[in-house]
C-alpha cells in the first residue's frame, strides 16, 4: 500500500446534493477503523466542511502511519501509546522539525478520535504523546531573504521565452505579493481582472487558505510580466480564456495545471542558481520575505494582513516583531568597536 487510496478505497465524500433526514437504515455501519475515520472526517473535521486539501492531507498522513505500523507487524486499530512514541522518536531521528512532528501526531490523534466516535475504541493512544516543546519564538522561525539576496534572485530570472516568463511571474507573485504556493497553483485566467491590453495594473482574485478569496492589487512590473506570459501562452497555442494560468510546457503534462511540486522545483531552481538555497528556504520563504521587507519598508500591518490573507492581525504581527527585533538590537547601543 503506497497511498491513501489503497487504505480508503471507498469514496468518503457524499455523492448526492440533496439533503435527507437520517433514518436507521441510512445510518452508516462503521465496521472498521478506516470507515470510521472517513466518516469522522466528513462530518466532524472543520464542522463537516473540511476542504479537499485538508481531506487529502489527513488521508496521506494516516496512510503513512498505517503503513509504518504494518511494516512493524503492528495492527493500527490496536496500537498503543508506546507505538506512537516510537513513531515520534523515528521522526526525531529523521530530523523532522517539531512543527512537522506535531502536525503528523495531531492527525493520528484525529484518526483515533474517529474510532472512539464510532465505538471501535474506548481510548486514544495518541493522547499525551506530544511532538516536543519548541521554545523558538515565531519571528525567529521566519526564513527570509534580505533585499540584496532577493535582488540576486530576481536577476537570475529569465526575461524571455514561455517558461522564462512563467517562472518570473511565479516568483514575483510570491516575493512581491506574498502569495502562497497553493494560491499560485489554483490561479485561473478568470481570476485576472483588468485590461490585458493596458499597462495599467490590474488585480487578481486569489483563492486562499480555506478557499477564502481576496483581491490582490498588482504592481506595474508584476502586471507587465503576467500579461507578457499570457501573450506568450496564446502565441504557443495554450488556452488563455479559462483554466489554469500556470501550466506545464514540456511533453509531460503539457497544458496541465502546474502542480505544487513543480512550483517548488521552479523556485528551488533559481534559488540554487543564485546560491541562496538552504534548509527551509523555498516557496514559503518568499512569502516570509514579502512580509518582512514590506514591514521594513513602512507598510502598515493592517494592510499587510489583508494582502497576505491572514485571518488574525496577530499572525501578521510576527513580521513586525522580526523587523523591530533587528532594528532595536541592544548591541547597537554599545559605542565600542571590536
Amino acid at each position: 500500500m503506497s497511498n491513501a487510496d489503497d487504505l480508503f478505497s471507498g469514496n468518503p465524500l457524499p455523492q448526492g446534493s440533496e439533503f435527507e433526514e437520517p433514518t436507521e437504515a441510512s445510518q452508516p455501519v462503521l465496521e472498521n477503523i478506516y470507515d470510521a475515520f472517513a466518516h469522522f472526517l466528513r462530518v466532524e473535521v472543520a464542522n463537516g466542511d473540511a476542504t479537499e486539501d485538508t481531506v487529502q492531507a489527513y488521508y496521506r498522513e494516516v496512510s503513512n502511519w498505517v503503513n509504518w505500523c504494518r511494516r512493524r507487524h503492528i495492527a493500527p486499530e490496536d496500537a498503543q501509546d508506546y507505538h506512537i512514541e516510537a513513531f515520534r522518536e523515528e521522526m526525531k531521528r529523521r530530523g523532522m522539525c517539531i512543527a512537522t512532528r506535531a502536525h503528523k501526531l495531531s492527525i493520528i490523534r484525529r484518526f483515533y478520535e474517529g474510532a472512539i466516535y464510532a465505538g471501535l475504541r474506548s481510548d486514544n493512544p495518541a493522547d499525551g504523546v506530544w511532538a516536543g516543546k519548541d521554545l523558538t519564538s515565531p519571528e525567529d522561525k521566519l526564513k527570509v531573504l534580505s533585499e540584496s539576496a532577493l535582488t540576486t534572485l530576481v536577476n537570475s530570472l529569465p526575461v524571455e521565452g514561455l517558461s522564462g516568463w512563467r517562472d518570473r511571474v511565479v516568483v514575483a507573485l510570491m516575493a512581491a505579493h506574498g502569495l502562497r504556493r497553493v494560491e499560485i497553483h489554483r490561479l485561473n485566467h478568470d481570476h485576472i481582472r483588468g485590461d490585458l491590453a493596458s499597462s495599467k495594473p490590474g488585480t487578481l482574485l486569489v483563492d486562499g487558505k480555506g478557499h477564502k478569496v481576496r483581491v490582490v492589487h498588482l504592481r506595474s512590473d508584476t502586471w507587465t510580466a503576467l500579461i507578457t506570459y499570457v501573450r506568450e501562452k496564446e502565441k504557443a497555442g495554450y488556452q488563455t480564456n479559462e483554466g489554469a494560468v500556470f501550466v506545464g510546457h514540456g511533453n509531460n503534462g503539457r497544458g496541465g495545471r502546474l502542480s505544487r511540486v513543480s512550483i517548488n522545483s521552479i523556485v528551488d531552481k533559481y534559488l540554487n542558481a543564485s546560491s541562496l538555497k538552504r534548509a527551509g528556504v523555498s516557496c514559503h520563504a518568499l512569502r516570509h520575505t514579502f512580509g518582512t521587507l514590506a514591514v521594513a519598508g513602512g507598510a502598515k500591518v493592517e494592510h499587510l494582513r489583508d494582502a497576505m490573507g491572514h485571518a488574525k492581525l496577530e499572525t501578521t504581527g510576527v513580521y513586525v516583531k522580526a523587523v523591530e527585533k533587528a532594528k532595536n538590537n541592544p548591541a547597537f547601543f554599545i559605542n565600542v568597536e571590536f
